[in-house]
């Protein structure tokens, strides 16, 4: 029987690149982005305002509002923590939140519910979501739902009700491979035969390898 692997993710700097201590985005911001630029074209959400920032002030303007957030991130050691280049098993809480004016809890709670289905079966059965160029998801681990009602405003004269989901994904191990000044980057080989003999009446080999990884 084949033994099946787990996913692992690299984040390394190509041995040629100048040491530049800056990086692109981290693997959970790529995930939340990848997130909101989905639900953005979905149908259901026509009209939103959006928000990736937990500290935006919610007003009467701002409303309808659907917000993505990161919540937490995890990590945990993938194996011995002790042993070898360090690896983390990650995953990440994401936070949605939904808000939409309310003058009426019933039909506001069935509004909340179409914006939840339209979350998650737009995420769950889009395959590019978890399997893209930019990220890959191992899978979804736990999620939560919550509804609330309340009201914003200088006098909280616009009634609101919000979906707050939260879902939890595992993005596999992270791992952090040490950096070695002295790569391995050109191999060059020639030979020099005959041993005993002239090896200037024999035509020689000369081979160079330029090695980019």
């Amino acid at each position: 029987m084949t033994e099946i692997q787990p996913f692992v993710r690299r984040l390394r700097i190509h041995g040629k690149t100048p040491r530049v201590r800056t990086t692109s985005l981290s693997y959970p911001m790529l995930v939340r982005d990848g997130i909101m630029s989905r639900i953005k074209v979905m149908p259901f959400f026509a009209g939103f305002n959006f928000s990736v920032n937990k500290t935006l002030q919610i007003q009467p303007t701002t409303i309808p509002l659907c917000g993505v957030y990161i919540l937490q991130e995890m990590s945990a050691p993938e194996g011995d923590a002790d042993a070898g280049e360090i690896r983390f098993r990650t995953a990440v809480r994401y936070g949605f939140s939904v808000i939409i004016q309310n003058n009426d809890h019933v039909a506001g709670e069935y509004t909340l519910d179409k914006a939840y289905q339209a979350i998650t079966i737009g995420l769950f059965s889009d395959p590019t979501f978890y399997n893209n160029k930019s990220f890959r998801i191992q899978g979804f681990t736990s999620g939560t739902r919550q509804h609330f009602f309340g009201s914003v405003g200088l006098d909280n004269e616009t009634p609101i009700a919000e979906l707050r989901y939260e879902l939890v994904a595992d993005l596999g191990t992270i791992t952090y491979p040490p950096i070695v000044e002295d790569d391995l980057e050109v191999i060059h080989e020639e030979t020099i035969f005959p041993i005993d003999g002239d090896a200037s009446q024999v035509q020689q080999v000369k081979l160079e390898y330029d090695l980019e990884e």
